[in-house]
């Protein structure tokens, strides 16, 4: 939902009721649903009636008995061929919608926030895509970790954001998001004729380049 906000540029996203992430799964089907931002920028909207449909889809399947799982899989396969990527933003919880998403993707980019309690979910949801590549997408691949809404002032930040490269050196990515205000300000300025967007994007430059590099690596591995 503040996906939406911030790239169509309203705050009443229940404007697109009948357009959303929900219709597109309940259809399984994308095609339909597709919103145009920019030339090169699609966006399928979402509101929070998203979070109605795991319970939704449990009591039609009776249980686990149901492949629900695979719904935005299914959706996203009718259109894939026209995008160079599609990108998935779950909401920060480990539940029923982020195992559809996981079951959709092919790779996973583990955004971490540099604080204690961040730190103590992150086995968590690292166990979580391992279990969804063992029992259900054999293809899940786990991108790499970025840490971000670091702030360098925060001697706790840096101490969290030197733990998970340690533990997990291989999957960290080099760049650090780092709290700014100009980053702040994105929510009310938004992306699109934002004076700020260059100095914006000074702190993403170099985890574009770098995710850019894995998902070349990935596409090389799996080609050989």
């Amino acid at each position: 939902g503040n996906l939406t906000q911030l790239l169509t540029g309203t705050d009443d996203i229940f404007e697109f009721d009948g357009m959303t992430i929900c219709d597109v799964m309940l259809e399984e089907d994308a095609a339909p649903y597709i919103t145009k931002i920019t030339e090169n920028l699609d966006i399928i909207c979402g509101d929070e009636n998203v979070n109605t449909l795991a319970p939704y889809f449990y009591n039609k399947t009776d249980g686990l008995g149901g492949n629900f799982h695979f719904v935005l899989k299914n959706a996203l396969e009718k259109v894939s061929h026209n995008y160079d990527y599609i990108v998935i933003d779950n909401p920060p919880a480990l539940g029923e919608l982020s195992i559809i998403s996981l079951c959709a993707s092919d790779h996973v980019l583990i955004m971490f926030e540099t604080s204690k309690f961040c730190y103590n979910s992150l086995k968590s949801y690292l166990r979580t895509i391992d279990a969804v590549k063992e029992r259900i997408n054999p293809d899940l691949n786990k991108l790499g970790i970025l840490r971000s809404m670091t702030d360098k002032r925060r001697t706790d930040n840096k101490y969290f954001s030197n733990v998970v490269k340690n533990e997990f050196p291989k999957s960290c990515f080099d760049t650090i998001i780092h709290r700014a205000a100009v980053i702040g300000r994105i929510s009310s300025f938004g992306l699109i004729d934002n004076p700020e967007i260059k100095q914006v994007m000074k702190e993403y430059k170099g985890f574009l380049k770098e995710i850019k590099g894995r998902l070349l690596e990935c596409q090389t591995l799996k080609s050989n």
